[in-house]
């Protein structure tokens, strides 16, 4: 009985002493790797993460059926966007507009009715607020549409009141060399682009005939004479080597051939910019061949006297528009290089808040402040004064904000949100702080995508801590509103090639950074598309999976209709991209480490053996009461890393994460392109 009772307390203590991890003969690195488990804060509902969401309008939901996104489809499907952590939506260019997209303003304080009414909007600001989501408008300063009714008055006559709220000249070349034209001022003549100036003008209406004799094809001639009777238009506009008369908005009319290569055409004739021979009538501007003056040369025509045409068959901009007699030509200024943007005109940026065209593009704000809004994008602000690289963007962008803010603060008692759009390299951006509290990072995803492409992870949080205190030298409390992709850049899933796997680390590491996050729509679905067949296949509709997607465009990426699941679909999928950045929503909402905190420099260096791990990215986000370590690999292949950070707290893991702990120290298995969060 007492060798049994001995040997009963041996076997005892050689378990107790083979079991724990305070013996010094156990190595604990020899123990299995575990899969991380993650225990994640409960979210408590408040807004701390400054996310924004961006949609375009007319794209993400349509609540009658038209085809068309509208404010009543947004209403509807605030609770999805809350779902995701958003705390702002920016929305698309809202206004009355001849384009899909809304950049072509034709009128500031309106709603576009293909949208809704004033009041359906009034609705989903109050709909929006209610879920403490902020609503941020598009605004456009740099220029009007061509149908505005500021343009079209300024047009109309040469001493019009809103003449002046535009860039005209009748020499623009010579005006701009003289500095008579303070927009351009700063640029002297090598402010001068050709491609940027469109003519207008003043021509007398009146029925005019147009007689083409082209006989000789090699030098066809125009003669126009006054009275007569209009044709009717002409119902064969197919026929093959017809000749077409262009003019006005862009109306094209088929000559009456009259036999041995004469043509003839009659027409109440009104252009403000004169007109063209086309050899189609096509409204694709490229196709068929243009006959009109030489570029440079006297485009004015004489009643009676023929005029022998010109084309370049190379180069559709090396001819230029035909006037008819009396006409008082001039041209118009548009930075984007489209005749149907025209360049607002605020003169010398030091006395700019006293033009008509600041007054009036404040005045047209305010109606926004009055119904609720809370902030403004300000659209190509490095294009307001035509030399991005001077003090005067930057001087204009204070006086607006600051004009612009005395209103908010009336009705709101706090600042307005105002971020503007440098599109340019961080460098470029930074002094633009001196004008406005936020901009956008463009560097930011320019960077990481780079480092993803590369699988090198070792540097990107370097350099955007030395961004961000670029930053900081230029304003104390600058924002930079952090993106991946958005309505003019190809979507961020197709510039990683496609991955899947790439876009969710490019989602984790956008929502786990220092900065003011922005998630373009469908972005968090895995959306794909390039700008490569037009802006459109960037901005496809929203998949909903059920009837509120919109079908304004046929022009859908291909890849999005096989490759990418709906939100229906999604929200069932607990590994699905939808899944996780809702995941990282409610974290970036429930830590102040991640909403307001700074980052911080991690080496990345294996403790004991000095190794460097090229692949990772590696950075705390630090605030006053939470510190959190945040871990991503950018490589393709399995990394295993050792850590003298402590692992005991994982909040985040997106792909497989597996650890075990060593003596001093954390190892960790991290599969390629995944992340990691742990609280220290």
């Amino acid at each position: 009985m007492r060798r049994k009772i001995i040997l009963f307390l041996v076997l005892t203590l050689t378990l107790f002493a083979t079991g724990s991890s305070c013996n010094p003969s156990v190595n604990p690195d020899t123990q299995e790797f575990k899969d991380v488990m993650t225990f994640p804060p409960q979210w408590d509902g408040t807004k701390r993460g400054d996310i924004t969401y961006q949609l375009l309008v007319y794209s993400f939901a349509d609540s009658d059926g038209d085809g068309w996104g509208d404010f009543r489809g947004i209403i509807d499907k605030l609770d999805y966007i809350q779902s995701l952590g958003a705390s702002a939506i920016w929305l698309s260019p809202i206004h009355p507009s001849a384009s899909y997209h809304g950049y072509d303003v034709e009128e500031y304080s309106r709603t576009n009715p293909r949208f809704g009414t004033m009041a359906d909007f009034r609705q989903l600001v109050s709909e929006a607020h209610k879920r403490n989501i902020r609503i941020y408008l598009d605004y456009v300063i740099n220029h009007s549409g061509v149908n505005h009714p500021w343009f079209k008055a300024a047009t109309s006559s040469m001493d019009n009141p809103y003449r002046g709220y535009y860039i005209f000249s009748d020499d623009p070349q010579k005006d701009i060399a003289a500095g008579k034209i303070p927009m351009i001022g700063t640029e002297g003549a090598g402010g001068y682009d050709g491609g940027q100036w469109f003519p207008t003008g003043t021509v007398p209406s009146g029925i005019y005939k147009f007689t083409l004799n082209w006989s000789n094809s090699n030098a066809p001639t125009v003669t126009i004479s006054i009275g007569g009777t209009p044709d009717p238009d002409n119902p064969d506009q197919s026929t093959e080597g017809a000749k077409y008369l262009y003019y006005g908005d862009g109306i094209c009319k088929k000559f009456y051939s009259k036999g041995n290569g004469v043509y003839e055409l009659t027409v109440d004739f009104n252009s403000g910019w004169g007109f063209l021979v086309r050899t189609s009538n096509s409204s694709s501007w490229p196709l068929g061949t243009k006959y009109g003056a030489k570029k440079d040369a006297s485009a004015q025509l004489a009643f009676d006297v023929p005029f022998t045409l010109y084309t370049d068959k190379s180069s559709n901009d090396n001819i230029q528009n035909l006037t008819p007699p009396g006409a008082k030509m001039y041209y118009y200024h548009s930075h984007f290089w489209t005749d149907w943007f025209a360049d607002l005109n605020y003169g010398s940026v030091l006395t700019a808040e006293n033009s008509p065209a600041f007054k009036a593009i404040v005045e047209d704000a305010q109606v926004w402040i009055d119904a609720g809004i809370d902030g403004f994008r300000l659209d190509a602000v490095k294009h307001i004064y035509h030399n991005e690289n001077s003090d005067e963007n930057p001087l204009f962008l204070m006086k607006f904000y600051e004009a612009v803010n005395a209103r908010f603060r009336e009705h709101n008692g706090r600042d307005i949100y105002m971020v503007g759009e440098v599109f340019s390299d961080w460098d470029k951006v930074a002094p633009y702080y001196k004008g406005l509290p936020a901009f956008f990072d463009f560097s930011f995803w320019w960077r990481m995508s780079a480092a993803i492409n590369q699988g090198q992870g070792l540097g990107f949080a370097d350099a955007t801590i030395t961004i961000h205190k670029a930053y900081s030298n230029q304003r104390s409390d600058y924002i930079a509103a952090t993106k991946l992709s958005n309505h003019d850049e190809n979507r961020a899933r197709s510039e990683l090639g496609g991955s899947l796997t790439k876009a969710k680390l490019a989602g984790a590491m956008l929502l786990t950074s220092q900065g003011s996050p922005y998630i373009y729509y469908g972005e968090e679905l895995g959306y794909t598309g390039t700008k490569s067949g037009g802006d459109e296949y960037i901005r496809t509709p929203m998949y909903w999976g059920d009837r509120y997607v919109t079908s304004y465009t046929d022009k859908i990426d291909p890849a999005v209709q096989t490759n990418v699941g709906s939100v229906v679909s999604q929200e069932a999928d607990a590994s699905s991209i939808l899944t996780m950045y809702r995941q990282l929503g409610r974290l970036r909402n429930s830590c102040p480490a991640l909403a307001t905190g700074k980052m911080e420099f991690h080496p990345v260096i294996n403790p004991q053996t000095g190794a460097i791990y090229s692949q990772v990215a590696a950075w705390y986000m630090i605030e006053e009461k939470q510190k959190l370590l945040v871990l991503h690999n950018l490589g393709q292949s399995e990394m295993t890393i050792s850590l003298s950070d402590s692992l005991e707290k994982p909040l985040f893991v997106n792909g497989q994460v597996q650890s075990k702990k060593g003596k001093d120290h954390y190892r960790l298995k991290m599969e390629g392109y995944s992340s990691a969060i742990f609280e220290l």
